[in-house]
């Protein structure tokens, strides 16, 4: 799987999220050694988000990111070209800046330097 086809099916995960009233949650690509998911997609109440890493804070995480993120229910979910770009950036170490990017550098998860290697090695890994 490529950039392109990860965003495709992240797109497609958050486009179905959409036409599901009970489920909250879309699991894009999972972790089976921490048994956690480590690219999800949360659409509830008006919140939309693409999270990168590990929110459950499992000791062998480092954190997560939100790739994208918004409390306005009129803001539209990024287009299969922006996640695209914006994995890429993140697969090779560098920071995003948009507004609807949000990094957690708290002193539990490490520095960032760490975690940008920790979200690098998910995104690189979904698309070995």
């Amino acid at each position: 799987m490529n950039y392109s086809k990860l965003a495709r099916k992240i797109r497609n995960g958050y486009d179905e999220l959409k036409q599901d009233t009970i489920n909250k949650l879309f699991y894009v690509t999972w972790n089976r050694r921490l048994e956690t998911s480590e690219i999800t997609i949360r659409n509830d109440a008006g919140f939309k988000a693409i999270i990168i890493g590990d929110t459950r804070n499992h000791p062998d995480a480092k954190g997560y990111m939100y790739l994208f993120y918004t409390g306005n229910p009129h803001k539209p979910f990024p287009s299969i070209r922006e996640i695209e770009r914006r994995l890429e950036i993140v697969a090779q170490k560098g920071v995003l800046t948009k507004k609807d990017t949000r990094y957690f550098d708290w002193p539990e998860y490490g520095s960032l330097e760490l975690q940008k290697q920790y979200f690098a090695e998910i995104i690189n890994n979904a698309t070995a």
